[in-house]
């Protein structure tokens, strides 16, 4: 549920630790190129090699004892059991190097997806979306937790700000804050599903490739649930990208995954989602990662247009 560029502090390839950087050598062999890519939300390794060999890899990595290590290894685990129809990258290799977890997926030659109004990009990111339900169930990753169970702890917050809304609500929110918190989990019994969820659809997870192919990266948050939760995800942040919340929504129109669903759980959900977001914006920032509050904050913004929208409320 993150996005875009320039949110964590990378290091270069030469502020990493010489064990690792030897380290990817000895195992991919001799790397004549190292791009250290910027965006995303840890901070940690991202690198595009290029070998001498004229392979292309693409590198990530954070060390063992940092607290999002266990994100890479759920990732790594998830990425080997993807179909190879998946729309992803695959792993060539995963595993320790010089106490840091690390993978290597093949490089996609491509950049992140534009998501604002009249980009060509919004049809064929809908339909990548889209498609995954057709590709990705049965889910494929046995240990993959239900959606329901996995998401109640994260997609909320309405009920913690009423602690203190004068502090962390505008107006709108104040005056609506009773139902919010009454509709924010009204959506679970409906996620859960025999699909695997991705669990982060944004735009800098969604790489377009100057063939326009489109290839969805971080499979870190997975989940076995309904499908319409990773076609949902798109809205705010379509909205985010600049389009209101009724041309977003068109733009999902004739997705069966959208378009079946209990408008009911929709409205239920953009609530939970405004209120994850709005919750989330509130906290310290975690180290090396400054700005990732900055755009919680204007995500969450762009949620509650979705919410007013869904639900009416003046």
């Amino acid at each position: 549920m993150n996005s875009p560029t320039g949110t964590a502090l990378r290091p270069s390839w030469e502020e990493l630790p010489g064990s690792l950087r030897d380290g990817l050598a000895d195992r991919l062999g001799v790397i004549t190129t190292a791009r250290v890519q910027d965006g995303g939300f840890t901070p940690g390794l991202a690198v595009r090699l290029q070998l001498a060999s004229g392979e292309r890899l693409f590198a990530k990595g954070i060390p063992a004892g940092h607290p999002l290590a266990g994100k890479y290894r759920t990732e790594a685990g998830t990425a080997r059991l993807l179909p190879a129809t998946a729309p992803a990258p695959r792993l060539r290799w995963d595993g320790p190097i010089a106490g840091w977890v690390v993978l290597v997926f093949d490089d996609i030659d491509g950049r992140h997806a534009d998501l604002s109004p009249g980009s060509p990009d919004v049809g064929l990111v809908v339909a990548a979306v889209a498609a995954l339900e057709g590709v990705l169930t049965p889910c494929p990753v046995p240990d993959a937790p239900p959606a329901a169970a996995d998401l109640a702890g994260l997609v909320h917050g309405w009920r913690e700000l009423a602690a203190a809304p004068e502090a962390v609500l505008d107006d709108w929110g104040r005056r609506h804050l009773d139902d919010l918190a009454a509709a924010e989990t009204r959506w679970l019994p409906a996620a859960d599903g025999k699909t695997l969820v991705h669990g982060d659809i944004n735009a800098s997870n969604l790489l377009i490739t100057g063939a326009r192919e489109v290839f969805l990266i971080d499979w870190a948050q997975p989940a076995c649930g309904a499908a319409w939760l990773d076609i949902a995800d798109l809205v705010p942040h379509l909205i985010l990208a600049g389009h209101t919340p009724a041309r977003a929504e068109q733009a999902l129109a004739a997705v069966p995954a959208w378009r079946d669903s209990d408008p009911d759980v929709i409205t239920s959900y953009a609530i939970a989602f405004a209120g994850y977001w709005t919750r989330v914006s509130r906290q310290p920032a975690p180290p090396g990662v400054p700005n990732l509050r900055a755009y919680q904050a204007r995500a969450a913004i762009a949620a509650m247009t979705w919410v007013a929208h869904r639900t009416g409320w003046a």
